[in-house]
C-alpha cells in the first residue's frame, strides 16, 4: 500500500502565509474566505498555522466523516479549546459519554416539549414586534439576538429572570462567543495567553456566566416547579438509562452553558439573514405573507408550524444560502482515505455549512435566494448537501426547538409587518462562531389591510 506521503495531496487554497497560513483570513474576512472554496468540488486544504486542514466542500466525503465513518474521526483541536468555556456539554464531548448524555437529555426535545416551548415563542416574539412602531429603523441583528435570548431563557429557566442576571447573559454571552471563536482559530495559542483587554474581558465574561448559571442551578435544586417543566428541570430529573444516575450540577451547567450559547446566535443570525432575503426580495415576501394570512387565526403550536409550506421553504432557503453556523472540525483517529486521497491519523478536517450550501456543484445559481427549488417534484439534492444542522451522531439535538423558534417569529413578523431595506444600505457578514449580518438596518412598515 502506498503511503499517504507518496500520493498527491489535496489542493491548498490560495492565499497561504508562512507560518500561519490562512489564519488571518480566517480572523479578518472568514465568510468570503469561506466562500471562496465552494470553486473546490471535494477537499481543499487550508492552513490555521503550519500545517493543513482539510475542508471538506462535497457532500459524499461529508457523509463518510460525520456519518458513515465517524468512528475513524474524534471532534479534533478546537473542540478541546472549546472546552475550558463549555465543559463537556453535547457540543464538546464524544463517545459513550457523549451517547449517554444526548440519551438522558433527548425527552427535554421530544414533539411534545416543543409544542409547550412553541407557546411561549409566540407569545414573546408577538410581544417583541408589537413594540415596533411604523416608520421606526431597527437593528434586526440585535432585535434578533435579543428576542432568542429571551426565548432561549425563558425556555431554560421558565420565569423571567431577575434584571442583575439577564443583564450579565446579555452582555456576556456575545463576548464569550467572540472569544471561543477567536481561540479556536488561533494557530499557535499563544494569544490566549497573553493578558490583553479582549482576554480580560472573556475572563470576565465567563466567570459571570458561571456565577449566574450556578445560582440558578442551586436555586431549582430547591424545589422543581409545579407546572410544565422547563428544560432546566428536565435536566435535572433526567436519568441514564443504565444506571439510574441524574447529572452532576457540573454536568448540568455544562449542558445549559452550551444551549444557552449554541441556542442564541445561531438562530437569531439565522433569523437576521432571513428577514435580509425577504426585504431583497418583495414576491418571495409576498407569497409568505399570503400563506400566513389565510391561517391567521390558528393557535400557535409545533403541529401547526408543520402546516405552513411556503414559510419552512423560506426557512430551508435561509439556512442554505446564508446558514448561520460556524466551522465543525474533526480529526483522523486511524489512517483514512478520502475521495482518492490518503490522510494520516491526526489529520484535521473541517466542515462548513457554507461552503457545503453554495457549491455550485450541488446547487444550480446557489447565490440565488429561491424558496422554490425545496418544492416537491424538483431535482433533490445529494445526501449529504443539505445538513443546517449537521449529520450523524452530533446532529444539532435542538433542531426541532430552532426550526420551531425561526418559524414562530417569522410568523410573528411577517403577519404585521415588512421589514424593508434601507436604500444605499451595504449589509456585511460577520463570523464569531457562527455567522451573521453586523448592524442590519431595516424599516419597519405595516401590512396592507385586504
Amino acid at each position: 500500500m502506498a503511503t499517504a506521503a507518496r500520493l498527491p495531496a489535496p489542493p491548498t487554497a490560495p492565499g497561504r502565509l508562512p507560518l500561519i497560513g490562512h489564519a488571518l483570513e480566517m480572523w479578518r474576512r472568514p465568510l468570503e474566505f469561506l466562500d471562496s472554496l465552494t470553486a473546490y468540488d471535494q477537499i481543499v486544504a487550508v492552513y490555521l498555522g503550519p500545517t493543513p486542514t482539510y475542508v471538506l466542500a462535497g457532500p459524499e466525503v461529508v457523509d463518510r466523516v460525520m456519518v458513515a465513518d465517524a468512528g475513524h474521526f474524534a471532534k479534533g483541536r478546537s473542540f478541546e479549546k472549546l472546552r475550558d468555556y463549555l465543559g463537556e456539554g453535547l457540543a464538546t464531548s464524544e463517545g459513550p459519554f457523549h451517547l449517554r448524555q444526548r440519551r438522558r437529555m433527548q425527552p427535554a426535545f421530544h414533539h411534545r416539549q416543543i409544542d409547550h416551548y412553541a407557546r411561549a415563542m409566540a407569545r414573546l416574539a408577538d410581544e417583541r414586534v408589537a413594540s415596533w412602531q411604523a416608520g421606526q429603523v431597527v437593528d434586526v441583528t440585535q432585535e434578533m439576538f435579543d428576542l432568542s435570548l429571551a426565548i432561549v431563557t425563558t425556555t431554560l429557566f421558565s420565569t423571567a429572570l431577575d434584571e442583575h442576571t439577564a443583564a450579565d447573559i446579555r452582555h456576556d454571552v456575545p463576548v464569550v462567543l467572540r472569544g471561543v471563536y477567536n481561540r479556536a482559530i488561533d494557530p499557535t495559542g499563544l494569544g490566549q495567553k497573553l493578558p490583553t483587554p479582549g482576554n480580560r474581558r472573556l475572563a470576565a465574561a465567563h466567570d459571570r456566566l458561571r456565577r449566574a448559571i450556578d445560582h440558578l442551578i442551586r436555586t431549582r435544586r430547591t424545589g422543581l416547579p409545579a407546572e410544565q417543566p422547563d428544560l432546566l428541570s428536565m435536566l435535572l430529573q433526567a436519568q441514564d438509562a443504565d444506571s439510574g444516575n441524574t447529572m452532576t450540577d457540573q454536568q448540568v451547567y455544562d449542558e445549559l452553558i452550551t444551549l444557552l450559547v449554541a441556542g442564541t446566535e445561531t438562530v437569531a443570525g439565522g433569523l437576521a439573514w432571513l428577514f435580509h432575503e425577504l426585504g431583497r426580495h418583495p414576491a418571495v415576501d409576498r407569497e409568505l405573507h399570503e400563506e400566513l394570512r389565510t391561517r391567521s387565526g390558528e393557535a400557535p403550536s409545533f403541529e401547526h408550524l408543520g402546516h405552513l409550506p411556503y414559510t419552512r421553504r423560506v426557512v430551508d432557503e435561509a439556512l442554505r444560502v446564508r446558514n448561520p453556523g460556524g466551522v465543525t472540525m474533526r480529526r483522523a483517529t486511524t489512517e483514512v482515505e478520502l475521495a482518492g486521497y490518503r490522510f494520516p491519523p491526526g489529520a484535521e478536517f473541517m466542515f462548513s455549512a457554507l461552503v457545503l450550501h453554495r457549491n455550485p456543484h450541488h446547487f444550480h445559481d446557489p447565490l440565488r435566494f429561491n424558496p422554490d427549488r425545496w418544492l416537491p417534484g424538483q431535482k433533490a439534492a445529494p445526501r449529504g448537501a443539505f445538513l443546517p444542522f449537521g449529520a450523524g451522531r452530533h446532529r444539532c439535538i435542538g433542531e426541532s426547538f430552532a426550526r420551531a423558534e425561526m418559524t414562530t417569529v417569522v410568523v410573528a413578523v411577517a403577519r404585521r409587518w415588512r421589514l424593508e431595506p434601507l436604500p444605499g444600505a451595504q449589509v456585511r457578514g460577520v463570523m464569531t462562531s457562527t455567522n451573521h449580518p453586523a448592524k442590519l438596518l431595516m424599516r419597519v412598515a405595516p401590512r396592507e389591510v385586504r
